[in-house]
């Protein structure tokens, strides 16, 4: 057996470091390619069948809701809610009682977004009976007021009136509907 020459040899060895490399490289960037398409998990809180419930400044509770899930993701900067059922109670007044598809509590804010399929109703056993139905209302913790710029619909006393945009006041049971007012009178 002869021996290979040592130009043979050298270019053999080239070739091995070459390969060597080259496996080397394509490795990293698969594993980096890997790293990047794994998603990465984010640290979140949440409550199954919630009730938050808000006081005022003279620790009389204004409102107890549930909600069948609250959550919070690290990233977010609000508490998200979903099938939300609320008493809102004025101190004095009739209480109201809010159902919501969702909604949300941003972080910082004294404001709860309802939204989806809003239905809130005044005096649900009194004979003044009232009824507000909307997709979005905001209601401010602290002035006890709810506005929204939506189409409304406010039923009450066998009367139905239609309008965009309305700012109640939980606290006195007033009510302003703001533009494009039209209703059904029965008489």
């Amino acid at each position: 057996m002869t021996m290979p020459d040592l130009r043979t040899v050298m270019v053999l060895l080239l070739l091995g470091a070459i390969a060597a490399v080259t496996s080397f490289v394509v490795y990293v960037n698969n594993e980096d390619d890997d790293v990047a398409e794994r998603p990465e998990l984010q640290l979140a809180y949440y409550l199954d069948s919630a009730t938050l419930t808000g006081t005022g400044p003279d620790g009389q509770v204004r409102y107890s809701m549930t909600t069948r899930r609250a959550q919070q993701r690290n990233d977010a900067q609000e508490i998200a809610l979903d099938d939300i059922r609320m008493d809102y109670g004025a101190p004095q007044g009739l209480p109201w009682k809010v159902r919501a598809d969702r909604g949300r509590i941003p972080q910082g804010e004294s404001v709860i977004v309802l939204e989806g399929n809003i239905i809130a109703i005044s005096g649900a056993d009194h004979p003044n009976r009232t009824e507000i139905r909307t997709q979005i209302l905001s209601i401010d913790q602290n002035t006890m007021l709810a506005r929204t710029n939506e189409k409304v619909t406010l039923l009450f006393e066998e009367r139905r009136l239609n309008a965009t945009g309305m700012e109640a006041d939980f606290a006195t049971n007033n009510l302003k509907l703001l533009s494009n007012v039209n209703g059904k009178f029965i008489p």
